[in-house]
């Protein structure tokens, strides 16, 4: 292999890996401003300044484009996880701020995040996708929680199960919030399933190290 077809490889993988990271972010605006429904192929190719052609060889269907975006969710909650376990942030303060940072981005967007999830829980073949999405926040939750306690996840089922009414009850108050079409204060009915969610856990888990004074 020449030396120019070895600097050319990764330089045309960076660049699809560029123009995918484009195609992605452009139909996430477009799904949360026109709705699933309305967002064409021919608008996200438009949005993302590439030819329809181009975003058919990313991706054969708006489903596949819709699942990659739940995917690339997924990865950021999980870097954003990471690093907040790296800084010491308690699991409780960071799950606050995680879901009270989600719910003033869905009353910014308004209608249209109501029209997205609307369109994206009527589409069975992405139903797996977004359920796979809210298995790995449990997962990642359980893990931030038992290493919090000085537990094993593996042999104490607790700390899932916490994990689980955690991710539970913000899931509850989005859904309340985009049935009711956006009425009411979507981050204080957070933090009041948040506090019940807390109560209820701190019977038989509370969320202190062992070793707290």
């Amino acid at each position: 292999m020449s030396e120019a077809s070895k600097v050319s490889f990764p330089r045309r993988t960076a660049a699809k890996a560029r123009t995918r990271q484009r195609i992605e972010e452009a139909a996430r605006r477009l799904f949360v401003t026109l709705g699933y429904g309305d967002a064409t192929m021919a608008a996200i190719a438009e949005a993302a300044d590439i030819h329809i052609t181009t975003l058919f060889t990313h991706f054969a269907s708006k489903r596949e484009l819709a699942a990659a975006i739940a995917v690339r969710a997924g990865e950021r909650f999980e870097e954003i996880v990471a690093m907040q376990r790296a800084q010491g942030v308690p699991v409780l303060a960071f799950w606050r701020n995680q879901v009270a940072r989600i719910a003033h981005a869905y009353e910014r967007d308004g209608d249209g995040q109501i029209n997205l999830g609307r369109a994206l829980a009527g589409e069975p073949e992405l139903l797996p996708v977004w359920y796979g999405h809210q298995r790995l926040q449990i997962d990642l939750m359980t893990d931030y929680i038992a290493d919090e306690l000085g537990i094993d996840a593996t042999k104490d089922g607790r700390a899932q199960m916490a994990a689980a009414m955690l991710v539970a009850g913000g899931r509850m108050a989005f859904d309340s919030w985009m049935e009711s079409g956006g009425a009411g204060d979507l981050v204080a009915e957070n933090e009041r399933l948040l506090d019940a969610a807390e109560a209820l856990l701190a019977g038989g888990l509370p969320l202190i190290r062992r070793d707290a004074s």
